[in-house]
This record gives structure tokens, C-alpha cells and sequence, in this order.
């Protein structure tokens, strides 16, 4: 039997029939009461690699990196015109720590204003640059670019009408000049392109959109971020790592699109540890709620006949609320004995058998009472055994079907483009069940591992 507790089927009117050839005698009814003090949601703690690998980066900054970097077009001051831009080779790019280093290659051409005229020069040399990097508690990036050394491919030489004249001294001048603009653009530019607050508020906010796991039961899954943190992150000459971890409530439920639990306020950066593990464990609450549990025990006991001798008595009708930890099962029956009687017994999770029991599930005591007085017989009878087996709510199918479902989901899932989150599911039991004014709240985890490649940024 599969267990999918479809919160949206409308609660089945109790219905007391007035049977003409029998007075009613109902047992006294149990109260419906809930604990005071519900537990809290539990929180579900996700850690999530990412990898960033060199070749990526250095495609990014290929693509993308301004083919000006440098444009003075006006005589003032210096009599010097001098405009630098890459050049057609490949920026080469390494990482180290907390520092990029770039090596880029670039084509000056310089314009001199002279008493006979103006004369041009044009020169190609790799410009060696580093950006050391730091993540500020609102999630910005905060970067310091310097210019370590430049190497001359092609020494830029001055053709006049007197002759060719080597200008290099002249060019490092201009150069050194523009180091101020070129390192303040690359750190505007370094900062606004790879800059993780705008994609850490996308995913805080993405998180908490619910999803439609299954349409035909109209079974959502809400998640609901309460803290975000990051440890920091290590690079190398092949990748640039870190590990993003979130704590999270995750909720399951059926029917209308839920819109709960909203949290709009990104927190600031939380420095996580370096060895954090690679892990999750997810908290998924769920709950058989009493409407569908009502429906599942009628398929079972509903029209059923019991008997004792001469005596007999038919189930037509049956309804559940909670009394404290415990359910209360409100039966009614038509035959020798017409009216209500109730069974009592507190929902447990069977894990050898991966199904919710009610335990111990018995006559109420005032139930136990009455019929003592006016239908002693019906203890007699099977009908207590078969509200036993009507009150088991199976998890197996449901387990496996959300474990393959997620695999299938993490096996390849694009957050957007070049951002693919893939993982494993190891396991997903269920961890307890309470009673709650909607129905059997049961708590499942999930533990496994995700991980996130951004391939480009």
C-alpha cells in the first residue's frame, strides 16, 4: 500500500444514523486535546561543496575581460597620446590562496606630439597582475590589484622623419602612468563579475519557492533557510574550492501550493570551518493527516460485519482526532448495538517493518466501562484485532519512491546555466512520529552528499 497523505480531500462528514428498530447508546466520548508545548520544526543541515576549476576561471576572464584596458586620447599634460589593449594571445591565469594572477598579454600604441609633427609608436609586452580577494560579511567581494612586472614582446620604436628612435623609457613612463586606472578597472571588474552576494540572494530566495514533486498527488516540498555560511576558500593552481553549508527547515505537504516559513533577509557571511564535512542531512516534515488516515482505516473496517452468537454489529462510519500523544478512534456501529464506541493507542514507528502502528490500540476506558454495562459481548468479538490491523500507515513505498526520485533529480541538476548541482542520496528513515492537531506529524531524514560545479561564471 503506498502512503500518500493527500491533505486537499475534503474531511468526510461524521455521519450518526438514527436506526428505527434500535435505541442509540453511545460510550462517553474522549476529549480531543493536543500537548502544549509542540516540538519545534527540526532543522536540516546541508553542506555544500563547490568547485570552481581553473580552466573555467581563466575561460571567464578570456571572454569577457575588456579589449580596452587603457585610453588616453589627449595631448594634455604630457604631449602624449597612449591607449593599451590585449593583444590576441590567451590570459593566462593562476591561482593561489586568496590571490588570482594574471598574465596578459598587450598592445600599447603611443602617439607623441612633436615640434615637426606627431609621430606613432606601437609595442606588445605581457603585463603581470595579482588580485588578492576577501569576502565581506555582506557577502561582497572586496579585491587589491597591483601590477607585478611587465615583459616587452616588441619594444615600441618611434618613427619620425629623422629616423626610427627607441622610445621604451618613455613607454614604461606612460605605463607606469595608466597602473593606477588599469589595476582600480580590474578591481571594478574582478569584484562586479565574480561578486557572490548577487548569486548567494538568488539561491536564498530560489530555496524557498516550493517545488511540485508529485502533480498527481499534489505533493510539494517547502524549504526554508534560517542561517548561510562559507569556509574559506582555498585555491590552487587546478581549482578554487570552498564549502557553502545552510540550515534549513524542510517541510512536505499536499494539496494547494504552500506559501509558509517565508525568511526574505539574507544574513550575513558565517565563517564555517575548514572541515566542515562534505555531507547533508536533510529534515523532511511530513504527516499523516487525520482525514487521510480516516480513509485508509475505512478501507479496511468500513462495511465490516462482527459477530458474538446471535449478536452482530457493522461498521458504517469512522473518524480520528488526537488526544494528548495518543489517537482516538471513534467507530460507529449499527446492528445489535447501535451507536459510538471509541479505541485509544499512541502512533509509533515500526522501523523493522517501515510503517506507523498505532500501539497498543484498545477500547477506551470509558469505552471499556459502558460496554461492560450494556454490550459486554462485543469484547468478544474480533473487532478490536481489526482496528489494530486498519490503523498501520505503510512508509516503504514512500521512502523508495522519494529516494529515487531525489536520485534522479541529483544526478544532473542545473541550478542555471554553468552552475550544475549533482549528489548522492544514501538513506532516508524515518526519525519519530507526534500528534498534532492536523494529523501524525512524522519526522525523515535524509543524509547523503552534494556538490556544486560552476562551469564559467
Amino acid at each position: 500500500m503506498r502512503l500518500l497523505p493527500v491533505l486537499y480531500l475534503l474531511p468526510t462528514a461524521f455521519l450518526f444514523f438514527q436506526c428505527k428498530s434500535a435505541k442509540i447508546t453511545n460510550a462517553p466520548k474522549p476529549g480531543e486535546s493536543y500537548p502544549y508545548m509542540l516540538e519545534a520544526p527540526p532543522v536540516s543541515t546541508i553542506t555544500i561543496p563547490v568547485h570552481i576549476s581553473a580552466e573555467d576561471m581563466s575561460k571567464t576572464i578570456n571572454n569577457s575581460l575588456p579589449y580596452v584596458l587603457y585610453d588616453d586620447n589627449s595631448y594634455s599634460g604630457d604631449n602624449l597620446m597612449f591607449r593599451a589593449t590585449r593583444s590576441n594571445k590567451r590570459i593566462e591565469l593562476t591561482m593561489s590562496g586568496n590571490t588570482l594572477k594574471f598574465n596578459v598579454p598587450v598592445r600599447l600604441w603611443i602617439k607623441q606630439n612633436l615640434y615637426v609633427g606627431a609621430a606613432e609608436a606601437e609595442g606588445e609586452l605581457n603585463l603581470g597582475m595579482r588580485t588578492t580577494y576577501a569576502i565581506n560579511p555582506d557577502w561582497t567581494l572586496r579585491t587589491q590589484t597591483s601590477v607585478d612586472y611587465h615583459e616587452w614582446l616588441q619594444k615600441p620604436v618611434l618613427r619620425t622623419g629623422l629616423g626610427n628612435v627607441n622610445i621604451e623609457s618613455l613607454a614604461n613612463l606612460a605605463l607606469n602612468q595608466s597602473k593606477t586606472y588599469l589595476t582600480r578597472e580590474i578591481d571594478r571588474y574582478v569584484a562586479e563579475r565574480f561578486s557572490l552576494r548577487p548569486y548567494v540572494e538568488e539561491a536564498w530566495q530560489a530555496m524557498q519557492a516550493p517545488i511540485l514533486l508529485d502533480p498527481t498527488y499534489q505533493m510539494w516540498v517547502k524549504t526554508t533557510p534560517r542561517s548561510i555560511g562559507m569556509t574559506p576558500i582555498q585555491a590552487d593552481s587546478r581549482a578554487m574550492r570552498a564549502k557553502i553549508g545552510v540550515d534549513c527547515i524542510n517541510d512536505v505537504t499536499f494539496g494547494e501550493k504552500p506559501a509558509f516559513r517565508e525568511n526574505s533577509w539574507l544574513p550575513n557571511l558565517n565563517i564555517l570551518p575548514e572541515n566542515t564535512p562534505d555531507s547533508f542531512r536533510a529534515m523532511i516534515v511530513t504527516d499523516v493527516s487525520f482525514p487521510e488516515a480516516e480513509r485508509l482505516a475505512k478501507q479496511y473496517v468500513l462495511g465490516q460485519e462482527f459477530s458474538s452468537g446471535k449478536n452482530k454489529v457493522k461498521v458504517d462510519d469512522l473518524k480520528i482526532w488526537g488526544n494528548n500523544d495518543r489517537v482516538v478512534v471513534n467507530t460507529l456501529l449499527s446492528g445489535t448495538f447501535n451507536g459510538n464506541i471509541y479505541f485509544i493507542g499512541k502512533p509509533v514507528y515500526n522501523r523493522a517493518k517501515n510503517q506507523i502502528e498505532v500501539e497498543d490500540l484498545d477500547f477506551h476506558i470509558d469505552s471499556k466501562n459502558f460496554l461492560h454495562k450494556s454490550a459486554a459481548w462485543i469484547f468478544s468479538g474480533p473487532i478490536k484485532n481489526q482496528m489494530r490491523k486498519a490503523m498501520v500507515f505503510p512508509l516503504a513505498e514512500n521512502i523508495e519512491y522519494a529516494k529515487q526520485s531525489a536520485r534522479q533529480t541529483l544526478s544532473h541538476y542545473e541550478i542555471q546555466p554553468g552552475i550544475v548541482l549533482t549528489g548522492t542520496v544514501n538513506d532516508i528513515v524515518v526519525d519519530g512520529t507526534y500528534v498534532t492537531p492536523k494529523g501524525i506529524l512524522v519526522n525523515i531524514s535524509a543524509t547523503g552528499q552534494l556538490n556544486i560545479d560552476v562551469k564559467g561564471l
